[in-house]
């Protein structure tokens, strides 16, 4: 088997812990998102979106995009680390890419769930339209898409880097992979005026992301078990400890 270094009973916990919680955001997202796009109205203006605004709607679905945001880099940590020394090509770029997203999406969902949301409950209107998600000339919703692109090709090398014997291995990598190029695919769509396109990219971002890191969260938790069942059974090494 590869050889995996850098890889620790905490990089474990780490690892699989953020696993477990990108997938618990993530599905608080897809429970979220869809009823409160569903319920906005065809742009008319800000006074009309204010008028529609239901703040506990709208913070259902930002808050979980916001964790989610920043729990995303540290799993992609914990991936580099777990993958094959000859797989860190691939792996490193995976992180790069979930930095930036990490940084991007969380200061664009930052804004959303203060500046925008307290803008809105006051009636500050002047230039909002520039700033919340549902109006066409959005600015948070531009920089948003290029989250998503970050975290597209962070899903997509950290699939390319994914060659872990064991099982459930080839379905991790493909849903790794088809997760990556169906969010690169939602965001190109999205900038070329392809609305139904893009929205059907979205539906199978949602309907693979959170399969994916509970994908990752097994396998970690697999990691865990096997290494505290190595710790009771290796036999003492030299000065009477145990090998660890």
């Amino acid at each position: 088997m590869r050889r995996r270094t850098q890889w620790s009973g905490a990089g474990q916990s780490i690892g699989y812990w953020a696993a477990v919680l990108a997938t618990i955001w993530s599905l608080c997202y897809i429970v979220a998102y869809p009823p409160w796009v569903g319920m906005l109205p065809v742009w008319s203006g800000i006074e009309q979106y204010a008028a529609d605004f239901d703040v506990a709607r709208y913070l259902g679905w930002v808050i979980p995009s916001f964790l989610l945001a920043i729990t995303f880099p540290v799993l992609m940590v914990a991936v580099y680390l777990y993958v094959p020394v000859d797989r860190r090509a691939p792996g490193l770029v995976a992180l790069l890419c979930a930095v930036l997203c990490g940084a991007i999406l969380g200061t664009d969902y930052w804004l959303l769930a203060t500046v925008v949301k307290d803008a809105l409950l006051s009636g500050a209107m002047d230039g909002l339209e520039w700033l919340v998600i549902g109006s066409p000339y959005s600015i948070t919703n531009a920089v948003e898409g290029l989250g998503y692109l970050f975290m597209g090709l962070s899903m997509l090398f950290a699939g390319f880097a994914w060659r872990i014997p064991g099982r459930r291995r080839k379905l991790t990598k493909l849903l790794l992979v088809v997760n990556g190029c169906v969010v690169i695919g939602g965001v190109i769509l999205g900038a070329l005026g392809w609305s139904l396109g893009s929205q059907i990219c979205l539906g199978l971002w949602m309907a693979t992301l959170p399969v994916a890191t509970g994908l990752l969260a097994l396998r970690f938790r697999e990691d865990m078990r096997a290494g505290r069942m190595d710790c009771i059974v290796s036999p003492p090494a030299a000065g009477g400890r145990y090998d660890r």
